[in-house]
């Protein structure tokens, strides 16, 4: 990929210009990972998963052992958990996995900046989530029944996935970037991604108690969670649960400006250092 960039970086600086160079780099990188069938793969992936949810749901919801709005809000939940994990894999292995095969080096040499490089990359690790939220469509379609909650469900699915998304993603390319190693770089990201799902699986007791409000509101992805769950299933309105935002809109701020302030300026050539 870089060779062919360093091609395409030099025909960005002649007189013939036509696009950034943070243009140039999202567009080889998409096509390479949907072109290649690597997302198309995470995809296939994801629908399996969704449609093992959706079954599951509504087996549950003909034996009357959650709602029907209990429905829709988990199965929203899982679409954004297993969308975010394919940006987070994505972003983890653009940096490190390059900098391993010695591809980055032609590209860091181009006359384009780091930042834009950074932000090429960035924008084709956050594709897949589009796309997996228009997957997940259908399933929490049918799993509504016609309920006039789907749309506030896709809607916030999509606001509070997008939020987590850009942020996993922009994570996994911090820890891509100072590391040397993609095998490295991917198992802190999926250290991360399954310590964010841990409040999930704690006791009804202790999320109830203080203590685990207080996880609760600070874990991005349960924040979330319980953003939906109380807006679609509760019917409370924004201005009540609105503490529930703070968690998932801060991590990105503060992901975001970490990337692209202090580490894509940083970025190095070759392993080490």
């Amino acid at each position: 990929m870089s060779q062919q960039l360093s091609v395409g970086h030099a025909g960005v600086h002649a007189p013939r210009r036509t696009a950034p160079a943070w243009w140039l780099v999202c567009k080889q990188e998409c096509i390479e990972m949907w072109a290649g069938g690597r997302i198309l793969r995470f995809l296939a992936i994801y629908t399996v998963l969704m449609s093992v949810t959706a079954y599951l749901l509504a087996t549950n919801n003909e034996l009357k052992l959650v709602t029907l709005k209990q429905t829709v809000v988990v199965a929203v939940t899982s679409a954004m958990t297993f969308g975010l994990f394919i940006g987070l894999v994505i972003g983890a292995e653009s940096i490190s996995g390059e900098r391993e095969r010695a591809t980055l080096e032609p590209l860091l040499l181009t006359p384009s900046g780091h930042r834009q490089i950074v932000a090429g990359k960035f924008l084709a690790a956050l594709t897949p989530w589009p796309a997996a939220l228009v997957l997940s469509v259908p399933y929490v379609a049918t799993l509504s029944q016609g309920d006039p909650v789907v749309w506030r469900a896709l809607f916030w699915g999509s606001v509070m996935g997008s939020l987590l998304a850009t942020a996993f993603v922009g994570f996994g390319m911090l820890v891509s970037i100072w590391t040397d190693s993609s095998r490295v770089s991917l198992f802190v990201c999926l250290l991360v991604y399954a310590g964010s799902l841990i409040p999930a699986q704690l006791p009804t007791e202790f999320l109830n108690s203080s203590g685990g409000v207080l996880v609760s509101a600070v874990d991005p992805v349960e924040s979330s969670s319980l953003l939906l769950t109380k807006v679609l299933a509760e019917g409370r309105s924004v201005a009540e649960v609105w503490v529930y935002l703070v968690a998932p809109a801060v991590l990105t701020v503060l992901i975001l400006s970490v990337l692209f302030v202090y580490s894509a300026p940083r970025l190095r050539l070759t392993a080490g250092g």
